[in-house]
């Protein structure tokens, strides 16, 4: 069960180049955020209702196809997994990998942030079910006996 359409992705999404997607492509990347925010929230919106939280989930399918693109690009996969972060060539230098990013991402992983997408990371973790803690169901209540004290 998707909760952006092929058409309101197409409108939303910052990348001209999203847009000019096939509906096929743009359906898989629905599809590919859709089950992350299954898997983020571990709950599924089937019967939601509130409106608001559908504009959340709207709202985080387009980012996520965004960011699920982003990090399709091949040029950017490629700088992100490439081992080398420095490399010199007699005089010549250059840097393919700032040190600080990896750095960041094991931040962002500590803070509890998945994206770095503020607004996608805010969205996700209010997607998340609350379970209620504090409440033991083996515990036994009752008046104490006061006997061995």
């Amino acid at each position: 069960m998707p909760y952006a359409t092929v058409t309101e992705v197409k409108e939303r999404v910052s990348f001209s180049e999203i847009a000019a997607l096939t509906d096929i492509k743009i359906q898989g990347y629905i599809d590919r955020a859709t089950s992350w925010i299954h898997r983020e929230a571990q709950r599924k919106f089937k019967s939601e209702t509130d409106e608001d939280l559908l504009a959340d989930l709207r709202t985080a399918t387009v980012l996520l196809v965004e960011y699920l693109w982003y990090q399709d690009n091949p040029d950017i996969k490629e700088s992100s997994l490439s081992p080398i972060e420095t490399e010199k060539i007699g005089s010549y230098s250059y840097t393919m990998r700032d040190v600080q990013t990896v750095d960041s991402i094991k931040e962002r992983e500590y803070e509890g942030t998945r994206t770095g997408i503020k607004e996608l990371d805010l969205i996700l973790q209010s997607l998340k079910q609350d379970i209620p803690t504090g409440i033991s169901f083996f515990s036994i209540s009752g008046p104490s006996s006061g006997y061995g004290v």
